[in-house]
C-alpha cells in the first residue's frame, strides 16, 4: 500500500520513516551558541573547571582569547574532584576535528546512534557553528517524539511482516500462548458488538508481534533478538508513561544500543519479507520454517 505525500509522489512505509525524522531535527534539542557557556585557552582549568561544575555542563567549547571563534571543546568533568586540575585551558582542550561536527538538519536519531561514542557535538549551519548537542539532552521532549515514532513504525512493520506471512486465515495465532490467544479473543467480541472490528492482528501486542514474528521467520540468533525486542518493547513503556529513560550516562549510552538494533532489526525484516516475496528462494525460506 502506498500513500500520497503533500508533494504528490508516491511513497511506501520506509519514505514515510524518512521523512517522519527528517523533520526531527538535532537542531531542536540542541543549545543555542549565544545560551553556551564558553573559555579561552588562557584560562585557568581549575576555575573553568569549578565555573563548569557549578552549570552541570560536561563540555565546554574553547574560543580563542578574542572569544570570537571556537576552536575546540573542554570535557570539563574529566577533572573533577582531580588532583591534575592545574594550569591552563590551552594544555587540556581538544581541538576540533570533524566527529565533533553534525549537520542542523540532520536527524535526531543520526545523532543518538553515535552518541555514545560522539557524546559532544557542535550544530554546524552554513558555514557557522550554531550551538551544541550532548549525550544529555538524550531527556528532552522531541528526543522522546522521536523514539516513539520510531518504535511504532518497527511495531507497524512487525504487522506488515506477519500480514505477508499470513495473508489470509489466522495461522499466526498458534505462535501464541493459549491465555494471549483468550485475551484477544475477547478483546475483538468486545469490538465486534460496537461494529468496531477491522483486523484481529491489530488487536495483538507489542510482545504478541514480537513473538509471531520470531516464530514466523527464519531468524539467525533468535535468543538474542528476542532479548533486543524485549529492550525496545521496555523502552516503549518507559517513553508511554512518561517515565525516565536516559537520566544517567549508562541509561542514555543504554538507548543508543537499543536504537542501532531496532535500525538492524528493521533492514532483517524487510528482508524476511522479500524473501517471502521474491518467488523460489522465498519458498524455499517459508517451506523450512515451516517443517
Amino acid at each position: 500500500m502506498t500513500i500520497r505525500w503533500a508533494n504528490g509522489k508516491e511513497i511506501g512505509s520506509g519514505d514515510i520513516f524518512e521523512t517522519l525524522h527528517s523533520g526531527l531535527t538535532v537542531a531542536l534539542i540542541a543549545t543555542e551558541r549565544e545560551k553556551l557557556m564558553r573559555c579561552c585557552p588562557s584560562e585557568s582549568l581549575s576555575d573553568v573547571v569549578l565555573r563548569s561544575a557549578e552549570q552541570q555542563y560536561d563540555y565546554l567549547p574553547v574560543t580563542d582569547d578574542e572569544g570570537s571563534e571556537i576552536v575546540g571543546l573542554l570535557h570539563s568533568v574529566d577533572f573533577v574532584r582531580n588532583s591534575s586540575c592545574t594550569g591552563f585551558v590551552e594544555k587540556h582542550f581538544r581541538p576540533l576535528s570533524e566527529r565533533d561536527m553534525i549537520g542542523a538538519n540532520a536527524s535526531i536519531l543520526d545523532f543518538i546512534k553515535e552518541a555514545d561514542s560522539k557524546p559532544c557535538r557542535l550544530i554546524v549551519s552554513g558555514d557557522k557553528i550554531v550551538g551544541l548537542v550532548t549525550l544529555s539532552d538524550l531527556q528532552k521532549l522531541p528526543v522522546r517524539a522521536a523514539l516513539f515514532a520510531l518504535i511504532t513504525g518497527l511495531e507497524i512493520m512487525m504487522y506488515e511482516a506477519i500480514k505477508q506471512k499470513y495473508p489470509t486465515g489466522e495461522k499466526w495465532k498458534q505462535h501464541l500462548t493459549v491465555h494471549r490467544q483468550k485475551n484477544i479473543k475477547e478483546k475483538i467480541d468486545n469490538s465486534a458488538k460496537g461494529d468496531g472490528f477491522v483486523d484481529d492482528l491489530l488487536f495483538t501486542q507489542f510482545c504478541d508481534k514480537r513473538d509471531i514474528l520470531i516464530k514466523s521467520f527464519p531468524f539467525s540468533r533468535k535468543k538474542k533478538l528476542r532479548c533486543q525486542l524485549k529492550d525496545i518493547e521496555k523502552l516503549r513503556d518507559r517513553l508511554a508513561h512518561a517515565n525516565e529513560y536516559a537520566a544517567t550516562r549508562a541509561d542514555a549510552e543504554n538507548v543508543c544500543g537499543i536504537v542501532r538494533n531496532l535500525l538492524k532489526l528493521r533492514e532483517e525484516i524487510k528482508t524476511q519479507v522479500l524473501n517471502i516475496a521474491g518467488g523460489p528462494e522465498g519458498e524455499k525460506l517459508s517451506s523450512q520454517q515451516s517443517e
